[in-house]
């Protein structure tokens, strides 16, 4: 039997218990669930529930002896009293506004003393900034400098590794506002996004989350694989639009920002592509 299981800290790609899902397909790479999440200071995190906060996370399709393996990690042993999580059916949601049920593992009661937050209920993009390196992938408008050097912030900018490769996910104008459709990234599996990768200090990452409206929930922060041109997949931080809509058409100021830095740097069937799609949007 095949069972829907989400998952947010340790268990996901790229962290360290990942390998109790080897083999398992993945339905959602990115995906969210009610809930708040908090560091354990054990080097996981835990969720407890909740109707207005939001965690994300991946969700999998795993066998019963795969998700027997999950419940021993998890410390849950069905209807005990001092289960360390506690194992319970969710409604998950994606970008898209899809709804799945499927297991995930809230805070049992020894884990009531985690009080510290996770900001943004996202254990992969609070892990990724408490390391000393941040590499930042723009897709966008921040592909272009001149908005850096209006801010006075151009000097976070100026390690520029290159252009990258992010695989399975698309381009769109998806993020519609009263001043036009704003660069949003979707999950695809048959497209890719080509952008900047910039090496930055902990002072970028606090613009870029006041520029990108983090604080407003306009788009939220993540951490996605990249491919640079030398082969290498490197971690980076980029953003996603909260909420969808259909492509609406940019400003002309703000298609030519994104112009203007991709032909700097992404290659020519790629720009055309932009191009196209600026153009049938206007």
């Amino acid at each position: 039997m095949l069972n829907r299981v989400f998952v947010y800290g340790t268990l996901r790609t790229n962290e360290g218990n990942h390998k109790y899902l080897e083999g398992a397909k993945c339905l959602r790479g990115q995906a969210w669930i009610y809930g708040e999440l908090f560091d354990t200071n054990k080097g996981y995190p835990v969720m407890k529930e909740s109707n207005t906060e939001k965690v994300c996370g991946e969700l999998f399709e795993v066998t019963d002896r795969q998700l027997a393996a999950i419940d021993r990690l998890e410390g849950y042993r069905g209807e005990a009293s001092d289960n360390l999580y506690e194992r319970k059916r969710v409604t998950v949601f994606d970008d898209s506004g899809s709804v799945m049920e499927a297991f995930t593992y809230v805070a049992g009661k020894s884990q009531d003393g985690s009080t510290d937050v996770i900001p943004f209920g996202d254990w992969k993009v609070y892990r990724y900034l408490r390391q000393g390196e941040i590499y930042y992938f723009a897709y966008g408008s921040c592909m272009d400098n001149r908005r850096f050097k209006l801010a006075k912030v151009d000097h976070y900018f100026c390690n520029n590794i290159g252009s990258g490769k992010l695989a399975e996910y698309g381009f769109r104008f998806s993020r519609s506002t009263k001043d036009g459709g704003k660069a949003d990234i979707i999950v695809s599996s048959d497209e890719h996004v080509e952008g900047v990768i910039y090496r930055v200090p902990m002072e970028a990452v606090d613009y870029l989350y006041e520029r990108e409206g983090v604080y407003v929930q306009a788009y939220r922060p993540l951490i996605v694989s990249v491919s640079t041109n030398e082969g290498k997949v490197i971690d980076a931080l980029t953003f996603m639009g909260v909420t969808k809509s259909d492509e609406t058409k940019p400003t002309v100021i703000y298609a030519g920002e994104i112009l203007t830095g991709a032909k700097k740097f992404l290659s020519t069937s790629y720009i055309e592509g932009l191009q196209k799609k600026i153009d049938l949007l206007m």
